[in-house]
């Protein structure tokens, strides 16, 4: 099983930020049913570990807090941009919550082999496969105050992640809701 963690975007944002990346050609777009906040990918694990990570998850608190949407950046190398994302406004409470989860699962006896990367919350427009730079970097200037209506995140999520012929599908497998819902 290949297994992440994230938070669900609402079904309207996400049908909103969806164009974004759509209308640029080269862009492989994230389709909304897709589209989420990563808190910490995990990778693949076998069933009984996966069992093991919904427990610690299952006992992990937290008080819902609020979200926006807030401008778009790229992930890229010198010679090409991989991902346009869709970034969020500074939240303390979202990044104590992907510490709180990356250091629950380290915790474990049979730690899961997870992306030790530093958390970077975004969202995943769209995956580059031939798009000119110039043209992302456009789209990108021509989108400098993109907001999304304010969001509360009430739960997080354990996913997993299939790939399909038509890309990559994720499908929740557990919810985990906050404090107080």
């Amino acid at each position: 099983m290949r297994l992440f963690v994230g938070i669900e975007i609402p079904a309207d944002i996400a049908a909103d930020l969806y164009p974004l990346a759509r209308g640029i050609r080269g862009i492989e777009a994230q389709t909304p049913a897709n589209m989420h906040i990563t808190l910490k990918f995990i990778g693949n694990v076998d069933p009984g570990l996966a069992k093991e990570i919904d427990g610690v998850l299952s006992n992990l608190p937290f008080k819902p807090f609020e979200l926006q949407v807030s401008g778009l950046g790229v992930f890229a190398s010198a010679r090409k941009i991989r991902i346009l994302w869709a970034g969020v406004a500074k939240q303390p409470e979202l990044h104590a919550l992907a510490h709180r989860v990356e250091n629950s699962l380290l915790a474990m006896e049979e730690c899961p082999n997870m992306d030790m990367r530093n958390f970077t919350p975004h969202i995943t427009l769209g995956r580059n496969r031939d798009a000119a730079r110039a043209t992302v970097e456009q789209t990108i200037a021509d989108h400098l105050d993109l907001t999304s209506r304010a969001f509360t995140v009430d739960r997080f999520c354990l996913y997993e992640s299939h790939s399909t012929t038509d890309g990559p599908e994720f499908r929740v497998v557990a919810a985990y809701d906050g404090i107080g819902n």
